[in-house]
């Protein structure tokens, strides 16, 4: 059974319910595509015993189908097979990128965070903790087997592997590599280490990508705008599991170069580099929040100021400066934005910006369909649908902390519970127009792992 709501329905979105929402979607989401999407190279039914899962592990979700890796593209739409929806498993880009994969296991990571919480409370959830753990070791495992270059770097791939052969076969996509996937992925091994104490070589095999950035130093400096942000972003991530004192040192360096190459010219960074300047707001408020270097909260301020006056409050839309009748929106620029205005607030303790909050997620995120659809609410005798996962009535949480009643379903519209790409916005029309219904595993294990990362802080 599910919780009917309220006979009228008030506006009564805020920050936290914005912010739980992203959660819930992010966390079944990720879930749907990890064990049932197929999209990807997945373990097999018949292998599950001899990797490592339990029959408790099996049993726990019907496990019959957990990624290794996920491939780059995929078909949103959804096909009805035996009374239930699938994804289309045929219709795959068959590319592997690194940043996608690194997200998909540092998100995993933080829900094994999430699940043990569970502990003691519910045996069902709390094994999902055990199970995510187990899987991205399987994850790390293969990504460091199959996904480094002969230098060992980790690089985009090919899968070309036959069907009719059992050996995983790969070719490399670009034979450039980027430092900021060194740097994810870094963060992703450590994290794993950071539950499993004993198995020590997964903080080496961290430890010694963190060298090779000490060695690069130079070589970073040289990098752009663009990677040099996600690097310190990947960085950030990093410092917060490990606080190893190496790494702050390098933050402080590359967000001190990229800070002076904002300097040079701000406003034609952010209209040009909105998600790098959303992105770039986000370093420095981290860093901030660990070192309390004041440059770094002065630069964040700053950025926040020009930010906000991106929103137009009459049409209640994050509106970037331009001349042409349609501007486009990609869906991690929404979200970069939307995740600074909660980061500003939280770090500042204002509620100042909840009714630009409120309408950009209203308009940009549900009426615009960059979301083609929301898992529903979980049932009433789900544990999680009640504060402190208590089951008692009077500790029953609302739905609008799970998703808004105007989002569909995926059995409403047979569409996956994903971001789209982009979305663009005619000015004359003052509507919205989607890109195609396709699963983007970049962009949206982006936002995954940003908004499972940030409800765990």
């Amino acid at each position: 059974m599910n919780f009917l709501g309220p006979f009228l329905r008030v506006n009564t979105l805020n920050k936290n319910n914005i912010r739980n929402q992203f959660f819930y979607l992010s966390k079944e989401s990720l879930k749907d595509i990890v064990f049932d999407s197929k999209c990807g190279i997945y373990i097999p039914t018949r292998d599950l015993r001899s990797k490592s899962f339990s029959k408790i592990d099996i049993n726990t979700i019907n496990l019959n189908s957990p990624l290794l890796c996920v491939y780059k593209k995929a078909d949103a739409k959804l096909k009805m097979k035996e009374g239930t929806l699938n994804w289309n498993e045929s219709k795959v880009k068959k590319e592997i990128t690194i940043n996608s994969n690194a997200f998909m296991t540092l998100s995993l990571l933080e829900l094994v965070e999430y699940y043990r919480s569970f502990k003691k409370i519910d045996d069902t959830k709390y094994a999902l903790s055990s199970l995510y753990l187990k899987l991205c070791k399987e994850q790390l495992e293969f990504y460091a087997s199959y996904f480094r270059n002969k230098d060992g770097l980790f690089v985009d791939k090919k899968d070309i592997t036959d069907p009719m052969q059992e050996e995983f076969t790969f070719e490399d996509k670009n034979a450039k590599f980027k430092f900021s996937d060194q740097a994810f992925m870094m963060a992703s091994y450590y994290k794993y280490y950071s539950f499993v104490n004993d198995e020590q070589e997964y903080e080496k095999f961290a430890l010694d990508i963190l060298d090779m950035f000490t060695l690069y130093k130079e070589e970073i400096y040289n990098v752009s705008f663009e990677e040099l942000n996600k690097i310190c972003l990947a960085l950030n991530i990093f410092y917060k599991y490990s606080g190893i004192e190496k790494c702050e040192n390098l933050l402080i360096d590359f967000l001190d170069l990229l800070i002076d190459q904002y300097n040079t010219k701000p406003a034609l960074i952010i209209n040009a580099k909105l998600d790098y300047s959303c992105m770039l707001f986000i370093n420095c408020t981290l860093m901030y929040n660990s070192t309390y270097i004041h440059k770094f909260k002065a630069t964040s301020d700053d950025l926040y100021e020009k930010l906000t006056k991106l929103y137009d409050s009459e049409k209640g839309l994050l509106l970037k400066e331009s001349s042409e009748k349609e501007v486009t929106f990609t869906s991690d620029e929404i979200m970069l934005y939307i995740y600074s205005l909660m980061l500003y607030s939280d770090s500042n303790t204002i509620d100042d910006n909840s009714n630009m909050l409120q309408d950009i997620f209203k308009h940009q995120i549900l009426d615009s369909g960059i979301v083609l659809s929301w898992p529903d609410s979980p049932s009433l005798d789900d544990s999680e649908h009640y504060r402190n996962f208590s089951l008692k009535s009077e500790d029953l949480i609302q739905d609008d902390n799970f998703r808004s009643p105007e989002a569909p379903t995926p059995e409403n519209n047979e569409l996956a519970s994903i971001f789209i790409k982009n979305i663009v916005y005619n000015r004359r029309k003052e509507n919205f127009k989607q890109s195609k219904s396709s699963f983007d595993s970049s962009k949206n294990m982006f936002i995954f792992f940003l908004t499972i990362f940030f409800h765990n802080q």
